[in-house]
């Protein structure tokens, strides 16, 4: 909570962990999502095992599609 308080820019973070704690502490106020156009079959699957106290009201402020097919969406709370 005292990281969220401090003056400063975006915390940029990846993979499947760090981004599910920071969720389930409630430090995140904003998800960004990038979405390759790949299919993978396995592996661990993002917030498959995060443990959130309550449903997390996201509203999509934007969406774009890169190069490649890539596609980035940004989820705001509300």
């Amino acid at each position: 909570m005292k990281l969220k308080r401090q003056d400063g820019g975006n915390i940029s973070t990846g993979g499947v962990d760090i981004p599910s704690q920071l969720i389930a502490l409630g430090l995140v106020d904003e998800l960004h999502i990038v979405i390759h156009p790949v299919i993978a079959g396995a592996g661990r699957r993002f917030l498959d095992v995060a443990n959130l106290p309550v449903n997390q009201k996201l509203e999509l402020a934007e969406s774009t599609v890169l190069e490649g097919g890539f596609v980035v969406l940004r989820y705001m709370k509300f």
